[in-house]
């Protein structure tokens, strides 16, 4: 609804004064329940016809009172022989309009609910808002403090198979050390020749470029075999692997970088250990 024309139409003044149709009156009262610049409106209007009647309230002449007189006395003296004694009949005789039904006012003291209750409701959604808002950010941080707590468990986790591996005397330990000068990159590979078993961890290389994958290669007799990509978030952590490649032999490990899915043989090597 065009609340602006709605206002301006003219049909809150007919309300105030109570010439609208029933019907017309109710749909001014659910605009005001709706709208609160409607409700708004209608009080103000109210309050203009109020200091308008104040206004415009007359006392009558002096001249004019005393005909009243007169003309009251006369009338009772015809009708009674003059026998009847006038009533008293004030001087002044207020003459101001009575400008308000009773449902007037109780649309008025409707209004005062109105505005009341919508600065109410508002107050309370004030708060309920800040309450959710409260509410969101715990949840938030307790989210967080749980994804961390996993993250340390994972870690745990890690340090303990590293611990167990770098203890069993059929697993060998190889610690493969940047190929790029200047970069300090490095990696592990814990390897059992007999199982054919290979664990690897990315302890110190870096996240990869958007698009790029490292790749793990093991050296048999001399020329690279793919042992597969490793996931992204492997880098510069912990988290070990379990290569699903069975590998029984090899004389070096190595990683590189390439493009996302892999490549047929290695690009640019990162870090390589011998056996």
């Amino acid at each position: 609804m065009d609340v602006k024309a709605y206002i301006e139409s003219g049909i809150l003044e007919a309300y105030v004064l109570g010439s609208l149709t029933e019907q017309d009156a109710k749909e001014v009262q659910v605009n005001m329940l709706s709208y609160p610049e409607v409700a708004a409106e209608v009080a103000a209007i109210e309050e203009a016809m109020l200091q308008l009647a104040h206004a415009q309230a007359v006392e009558p002449s002096a001249t004019m009172q005393d005909k009243i007189w007169n003309a009251i006395n006369a009338s009772q003296q015809n009708a009674g022989n003059g026998a009847i004694q006038a009533p008293f009949i004030p001087k002044v005789i207020p003459l101001e309009p009575e400008y308000r039904s009773q449902g007037q006012w109780k649309y008025a003291a409707m209004i005062a609910m109105l505005v009341g209750s919508v600065a109410l409701n508002f107050i309370l959604w004030q708060q309920g808002k800040e309450e959710r808002e409260e509410r969101v950010a715990i949840g938030n941080k307790i989210e967080q403090l749980q994804t961390k707590q996993k993250q340390l468990a994972a870690q745990l986790d890690d340090y303990q198979k590293a611990k167990t591996m770098m203890a069993d005397t059929g697993m060998q330990t190889i610690v493969m050390h940047t190929m790029q000068a200047g970069h300090p990159m490095a990696a592990t590979i814990y390897w059992s020749k007999a199982k054919g078993e290979a664990y690897v961890a990315m302890n110190a290389l870096p996240e990869p470029p958007k698009g790029m994958q490292y790749q793990l290669w093991v050296i048999q007799g001399g020329k690279p075999v793919s042992m597969g990509v490793l996931p992204n978030n492997m880098a510069n952590s912990p988290a070990m692997q379990k290569v699903d490649m069975q590998v029984n032999s090899g004389e070096a490990f190595a990683i590189s970088l390439e493009k996302e899915g892999g490549n047929p043989t290695p690009t640019t090597v990162y870090v390589l250990g011998k056996v």
